[in-house]
């Protein structure tokens, strides 16, 4: 069985993929999002004021007010999203974003567009707390960045899975971003996390979780649910 980290909006599409995959897997949903209204006014504001800013969409809950609230306000603007499932949101509000090779940070970071950004606006929708590494590097590239937090996430208590999850005989752990491994670890630190193989989303959290002491990290580019069940069946099954 494995055991997969998705947020509540995603757990059933997720645990009916790999379901009609032929894997055995507990999908757990550790937290839920909760919108800001706030940061669409912050967002509406800065959209009048920097008519030319990039615009970089960290996540679907971030993509999801926008395309609600303020998808007209950004048609022609250069806009990116993180990933396919944060991309689908948007294309269906009329919008064209741009997603990276490797659907992670260091894949936003390697866009083309962002190579030259000195003196560029940028506007980073995001969550709050989240996405630390994007806002650092374009700091350092000298970019004019306005992060505007859309969303909070809020600790679901206890979590909630897809399916009754077997600890003791987990074949895997996947999780799609540093915020769900760190909350799986914290909140079922007495469960033999450590020694079971996990799969990650970038080099980065891999890293991350190997100095906390998990001994076998692996990485997909790719967060969909399709990615890492191919990613799965041609690695580890």
């Amino acid at each position: 069985m494995y055991l997969i980290t998705r947020p509540l909006a995603k757990l059933a599409t997720t645990d009916s993929a790999f379901a009609e995959a032929g894997l055995s897997a507990s999908v757990i949903a550790l937290q839920q999002t909760k919108e800001l209204p706030a940061g669409i006014v912050r967002l509406q504001d800065l959209l009048k004021a920097h008519p030319d800013a990039i615009v970089i969409v960290t996540s679907t809950a971030a993509a999801a007010p926008l395309a609600a609230h303020l998808a007209g306000d950004i048609v022609g603007q250069p806009l990116i999203a993180v990933g396919q499932s944060t991309a689908n949101i948007l294309t269906h509000a009329g919008l064209n974003p741009i997603v990276p090779d490797n659907e992670n940070s260091e894949g936003v970071l390697a866009l083309p567009l962002l190579n030259d950004c000195a003196n560029r606006h940028i506007l980073l929708l995001k969550g709050k707390g989240g996405r630390t590494t994007i806002p650092e590097q374009l700091t350092l590239r000298g970019a004019r960045l306005n992060e505007v937090v859309l969303y909070e996430r809020v600790p679901l208590i206890p979590p909630v899975f897809s399916r009754t999850c077997n600890w003791t005989q987990l074949a895997g752990i996947i999780v799609t971003s540093s915020e769900q491994a760190q909350a799986l670890l914290k909140q079922f630190n007495t469960q033999p996390l450590t020694g079971v193989k996990w799969l990650t989303v970038s080099e980065r959290i891999a890293q991350q979780l190997h100095q906390q002491g998990i001994r076998q990290t692996d990485v997909c580019p790719k967060a969909s649910n399709e990615a890492l069940i191919t990613w799965i069946q041609q690695n580890w099954e």
